[in-house]
């Protein structure tokens, strides 16, 4: 099925979500000149940050934003390079990233702060809370991410997936970001995963692609310098001794039976345990 049909499935299901208003979209122009697409939206502490997956678009986000708006304040970002968000190619590193989050975090003037990444998002978060500093960032919510800092992308397979993506961007993106959804998922569930991914610069993500291999995550979360807690699928096992090795409070939240994006998954579920781990980070 090629990405475009899929879409078109995406589209029906929409009345399925709530959705992210156009007019409610603002932007910030970061220090590179970059143009970065935010929403904002709610009231109260700890604002609550969220930070999309690796070639998706803040809609990813959505219900939970629906759900965290009574209580918080909320937002959430296309990261550069994503959705309607500008890019430049020295921008395109998870430092790069981090660094626009932090700077979208100063402008809004965020004093009260959890991060909460999903995939890519989770290393960023990383990035995001060292530049903020634990006087601002509560802690870092990993979504499906830092499963073993210590593990890095075999060179092999990081080159077959980027020359995948350098051939036929759009085919190997559905397959590959569908591909870490439960093939027992609705399709309405799927559907709604592939409205917010792949549908990027191609140029834009491959540049990130090519340095995301070289990233330190064992530095990223030594320096984060803020409580880190995962909530992980169980599809993947979850180190967390090894990670405890450089961040000692390292906790972890297990969901069975969920691939990659919990959020729109099983968003209830992934809602209830947010709110706990939120809770949490605020009592230390």
């Amino acid at each position: 099925m090629t990405h475009r049909v899929v879409v078109s499935a995406a589209l029906a299901a929409c009345v399925l979500m709530p959705a992210l208003a156009a007019d409610e979209t603002k932007t910030i122009l970061l220090s590179d000149g970059v143009r970065m697409a935010y929403v904002d939206r709610g009231k109260g502490d700890p604002v609550l940050v969220f930070i999309h997956c690796g070639n998706c678009q803040k809609g990813i986000w959505s219900e939970t934003l629906e759900a965290f708006s009574g209580t918080h304040r909320v937002i959430a970002m296309d990261l550069p390079g994503h959705g309607a968000s500008t890019w430049k190619p020295e921008r395109m590193t998870i430092p790069g990233l981090g660094a626009a989050v932090a700077e979208l975090a100063e402008h809004l003037g965020l004093k009260k702060i959890v991060l909460v990444g999903n995939s890519l998002g989770g290393p960023t978060a990383l990035d995001a809370a060292r530049r903020l500093g634990k006087e601002r960032v509560t802690g870092v919510v990993a979504v499906d991410t830092l499963q073993n800092v210590e593990q890095v992308w075999p060179e092999e397979s990081w080159r077959k997936v980027l020359e995948g993506y350098r051939q036929d961007f759009q085919g190997t993106c559905t397959g590959f970001m569908l591909g870490l959804v439960p093939a027992s998922a609705p399709e309405s569930v799927r559907a709604r995963i592939d409205k917010e991914t792949c549908d990027n610069d191609p140029k834009a993500v491959l540049v990130l692609m090519e340095t995301v291999r070289s990233f330190d995550q064992v530095a990223a979360l030594r320096d984060a310098g803020v409580p880190v807690h995962a909530i992980n699928s169980n599809a993947f096992p979850t180190a967390v001794e090894v990670n405890r090795k450089h961040a000692p409070g390292f906790g972890v939240t297990l969901m069975e039976g969920v691939g990659h994006y919990p959020q729109v998954e099983r968003p209830e579920e992934f809602q209830s345990n947010l709110r706990r781990v939120v809770k949490e980070l605020g009592a230390r």
